[in-house]
């Protein structure tokens, strides 16, 4: 089996296999057909490590629409293409927007290929399991986002043979979509198993379906679903927060206990296989003393917000955020720290869920669930290890405000702020009070913010609906 973070020398032929222009496969003589390729074992061993594969171009966007828009991150001088992401101006064109929604069906498409055409195959059973596990974790994954970002999109399942199948799908309810992934997540817990060998570190695992599965389930606010689930991952003894917060990002020390899922990437390769973070987020103008190997871009750029949100002896500020010293005042995330031998050598995974965000997401189910005072022991354990002192509310708001800020710090930069002030409903007064403190004081040309209900939903992009008029915009747009 291929180590998921070695497939560089596969990763132009996954992407030929499952070349796709939003879900539909273009014929070409240089494309060897899906129906045609499937003869065996090894090859759903590459096309479920293609599905992975997917994920890292994926992710090294994904804080364009998961941090940026918030009042976490913004964009600069050095990064105006960011702005309308920023400012919340973006419109049905916007690159951002565009790209989410197409990468994200070219990765469903790759899942779907395994999903429908592995059942029947002989092969090892065991492996079949985990890869009939892996993609529709994967899949999960996906769409779970795509609801959070534009409601509803078109619910795809099965391979796609001809550009007429791909235009008779319209969108499907949110309720639709959201029972197919707790059923692919469902389906994901009992498949995949609970660890792995060293050679394959990074697939996902048991912990990780039920991980994500609790946060579906937070966010449909089906607490007395959520918080079981979650009981299960911190019983299971599997995950374990680590002494030291730097510990967890340290790129000598990937895949530690604390990470439940990570996209992997795999740095000074030569092959461009690595992350970019490290570059791409370090500030414009620092030369090589922040990193090395490229130009500096400044981009998902800190704000003062965020940096005053830290309480005073918060041991994890220093990792979280600086300040850049300079004339722009650039704040900038530490997270990603790495010394790569050349763009995209990196060697940073993206953390897509970490064991502090169960334990957040449990204590949340705990408190939404009426027992604040059960729920406290939870968001405890990741205040002890930032250096800062048990809290001692008992009563259910203040205990949900302090959950809220608690996972603004911890999961800074790391793609999950404007999801939470979505699922929470607090995104209209968090922005717009965010906008009016800033207004004359700092944040990057707040004055422009176009801050509005509607803004919940990213717009469905022109080029879908120019091919397809069926699937409709999102109101205000």
């Amino acid at each position: 089996m291929m180590n998921i973070r070695k497939i560089a020398l596969g990763a132009g032929l996954m992407l030929s296999l499952f070349s796709c222009s939003d879900f539909i496969d273009i014929e070409s003589p240089t494309v060897v057909r899906q129906d045609l390729y499937f003869k065996s074992q090894a090859d759903f061993t590459a096309a479920v490590n293609g599905a992975y594969n997917g994920l890292r171009g994926y992710y090294t966007s994904f804080y364009q629409v998961a941090e940026i828009p918030s009042d976490n991150a913004q964009a600069n001088g050095y990064t105006l293409g960011e702005a309308p992401m920023d400012q919340l101006t973006w419109i049905s064109s916007t690159a951002a927007i565009q790209s989410r929604w197409t990468t994200s069906y070219s990765i469903i498409a790759r899942c779907n290929a395994v999903d429908v055409r592995i059942g029947n195959f002989e092969m090892d059973n065991a492996l079949k399991q985990q890869y009939l596990g892996e993609v529709r974790f994967i899949r999960a994954l996906i769409y779970f986002n795509m609801l959070q970002l534009f409601g509803d999109v078109p619910l795809v399942t099965q391979e796609i043979t001809s550009e007429a199948e791909a235009y008779s799908y319209g969108r499907t309810p949110v309720s639709q979509v959201y029972a197919q992934i707790i059923t692919d997540l469902e389906s994901a817990a009992t498949l995949l198993p609970e660890t792995y060998n060293a050679a394959n570190l990074g697939r996902a695992t048991k912990a990780a379906a039920q991980s994500l599965l609790g946060k579906v389930y937070v966010t449909n606010k089906q607490f007395e679903k959520a918080e079981p689930l979650l009981q299960q991952v911190v019983d299971s003894g599997k995950h374990k927060l680590l002494d030291k917060y730097a510990d967890v990002f340290d790129i000598n020390n990937k895949n530690n206990a604390e990470m439940v899922f990570a996209v992997q990437y795999l740095g000074g390769t030569g092959f461009a296989e690595g992350s970019n973070f490290s570059i791409l987020f370090a500030p414009f103008g620092s030369g090589t003393q922040v990193t090395s190997g490229g130009q500096p871009q400044g981009a998902n750029s800190g704000t003062l917000d965020l940096f005053n949100a830290f309480e005073a002896g918060d041991l994890r500020k220093a990792v979280s955020i600086e300040l850049w010293p300079s004339a722009d005042s650039m704040y900038y995330t530490k997270k990603f720290l790495d010394k790569p031998v050349a763009s995209n050598e990196g060697k940073n995974d993206w953390p897509v869920m970490r064991y502090s965000d169960v334990l957040l997401l449990l204590s949340e189910s705990m408190n939404e669930n009426g027992k604040p005072t059960v729920a406290l022991p939870y968001i405890n354990q990741v205040r002890t290890r930032a250096g800062l002192p048990a809290l001692t509310l008992s009563d259910q708001a203040s205990l949900r405000n302090a959950i809220a800020k608690e996972r603004r710090v911890e999961l800074c930069f790391e793609g999950h702020r404007w999801f939470d002030l979505l699922r929470t409903g607090t995104m209209v007064q968090t922005m717009e009070a965010y906008k009016q403190k800033y207004l004359r004081s700092g944040g990057y040309l707040v004055e422009n913010y176009e801050i509005a209900p509607h803004k919940a939903l990213l717009p469905v992009p022109f080029r879908e609906l120019s091919l397809n008029p069926a699937l409709g915009q999102n109101n205000g747009y």
